[in-house]
């Protein structure tokens, strides 16, 4: 890999490095921007004048960047996966080589080889195509949870729900607050016909009152720090098949070298496929009328989304593969759901902290406060279903539960 620290850089605006990257790659025309995905940085599709086919991705320091979208995140990819490759090198010889990285005064970029690739999620948006969307899964099970998340083990700290979970979206709150004031100051609100309470004054409760469900759900160990971000459109299918199966490439892990609960990016899959994917591709759908929202989608989901969602959670608890990873751990199902709902709401500060324009299939942009206010709404929606089932006595209806996002 060539390295380059620049240190006679001075800050530079996102043209100016865009610049600077193309003049040191020595980046020849066509180089074609992409704006698909949810990262904070700009990502372009270029080659050398050696005929290097390269995915360029550039970060820049600007205000608004939510942590995990930062830079000190950006540059920590490139740790990980180096102890990604040394530790587990069956998942490590997965992840696309990072071929150069260079940094300067408040920005960063690195480069890995172009991959002739669909997203993870492809075929559920074509007829019958959960099949082979299942068959996908099941080989990155493989090499992401069983020969990566599993090659290390830890205690997990009595805190992981609280400080990672649930914290992450306090944390971003203020984001919201400031770019949303009128939504995010009410502490009740109607969506979708559903009374219910702001996220920020339910999960205090939730973490108050139904602190002994919650300890039954927390893990009992953090694995390996296999990947952290594992949204569909960070595993990469490749085009041809190798050896009668799936071939797949994978991307952008967190940027920590920290154990992590691999629960968490299974939620990252039933989130992607769930509210994610569907809002980047078709663009949320907001009426309003004063404190009563509807949110939905500009366009009709996709089927196969629709019977995907359903199937994950009994898909993931049926797999023998994963059976290792849920031993001693009866509590992942209902942490799952957490997790899912956690990862709707902390989406909405993202969608702030990515600038790039978007538009759905139907031709119409997407602002990003547009989107944060749908990933806002749906993710209240959500954990407020949630909090009245952990309040409760009784068990959690998972299927119920997701359902919530189509309504």
């Amino acid at each position: 890999m060539e390295t380059a620290r620049i240190v006679d850089s001075p800050s530079l605006s996102e043209a100016e490095a865009f610049r600077e990257v193309s003049k040191r790659l020595q980046l020849v025309e066509p180089i074609v921007e992409t704006l698909e995905g949810g990262s904070s940085a700009r990502v372009y599709f270029a080659r050398t004048a050696g005929g290097e086919a390269l995915a360029v991705k550039i970060l820049v320091v600007r205000p608004g960047l939510v942590d995990g979208h930062d830079l000190q995140s950006f540059r920590s990819k490139l740790d990980q996966i180096r102890k990604i490759k040394a530790a587990a090198p069956h998942l490590g010889a997965r992840y696309l080589p990072v071929v150069h990285m260079l940094e300067g005064a408040g920005w960063a970029c690195y480069t890995t080889p172009y991959y002739a690739s669909t997203d993870m999620a492809a075929p559920l948006r074509e007829p019958g195509g959960e099949e082979l969307f299942f068959e996908q899964c099941t080989a990155v099970v493989e090499d992401l949870f069983v020969r990566g998340y599993g090659v290390d083990t830890v205690a997990a700290p009595p805190d992981f729900l609280d400080r990672v979970v649930v914290g992450r979206f306090l944390r971003r709150l203020p984001m919201l607050e400031q770019a949303l004031p009128d939504t995010l100051r009410a502490e009740e609100l109607v969506v979708n016909g559903r009374r219910c309470v702001a996220p920020r004054l339910l999960l205090p409760r939730i973490l108050g009152e139904a602190r002994s469900r919650l300890d039954r759900m927390r893990p009992a160990r953090l694995m390996f720090c296999a990947h952290g971000d594992a949204n569909t459109r960070n595993i990469l299918i490749g085009l041809t098949r190798v050896d009668g199966g799936p071939d797949f490439r994978i991307i952008d892990p967190r940027g920590s070298t920290d154990n992590w609960d691999p629960v968490y990016d299974l939620a990252k899959w039933l989130f992607s496929v769930s509210v994610w994917d569907p809002a980047l591709r078709l663009g949320f759908a907001i009426r309003r009328n004063s404190s009563e929202y509807e949110v939905s989608y500009r366009q009709p989901i996709y089927a196969g989304y629709r019977s995907t969602i359903q199937r994950f959670p009994t898909y993931f608890a049926s797999l023998t593969q994963l059976e290792g990873m849920f031993k001693g751990d009866p509590g992942w199902q209902a942490r799952l759901l957490l997790t899912h709902d956690m990862h709707v709401l902390a989406e909405a500060p993202c969608r702030l902290s990515d600038r790039k324009p978007k538009q759905g299939c139907d031709g119409a942009p997407s602002s990003p406060e547009e989107l944060a206010l749908g990933f806002y709404l749906m993710g209240t929606l959500l954990i407020n279903h949630l909090a009245a089932q952990l309040l409760g006595p009784g068990e959690l209806n998972a299927a119920h539960h997701l359902e919530l996002a189509w309504e």
